[in-house]
């Protein structure tokens, strides 16, 4: 999954509107195989704390450290080939935040319970 320089809802109002929120994440989780990835890319370093927070926080999700993205063509292709990071370079100095996550390998049943669990209290009840 892409999330390339989404709306970042600036109001605190909005921010459950964002695109990266807890409820949309355990639903992009639920989308996703295991290993499957969101890549995020923002010129906006609010938002891109924010998401980085968010997917952080999911018992579902891991951050690839940055280092492990060296030869990831996608990367590449977020930060320098759409229009939006084209204009971002060329007009406003070229800051560009991203960050890589993948839905978490669950491979035996404790560490499944121990993410239904986790789920069921901090983001349900």
């Amino acid at each position: 999954m892409f999330f390339c320089f989404a709306d970042p809802h600036f109001k605190k109002a909005n921010h459950r509107r964002r695109i990266v929120n807890t409820a949309l994440l355990t639903d992009y989780a639920y989308c996703l195989k295991t290993g499957g990835r969101i890549y995020t890319v923002t010129d906006v370093e609010d938002l891109h704390n924010w998401q980085v927070e968010k997917l952080t926080d999911h018992p579902m999700f891991e951050r690839i450290p940055d280092d492990q993205l060296a030869d990831d063509p996608c990367v590449k292709c977020m930060r320098e080939g759409t229009d939006e990071a084209k204009k971002v370079i060329r007009f406003k100095g070229g800051q560009i935040w991203h960050a890589v996550f993948r839905k978490r390998n669950l491979t035996n049943q404790s560490d499944k319970l121990a993410v239904e669990h986790e789920l069921m209290t901090k983001f349900y009840i």
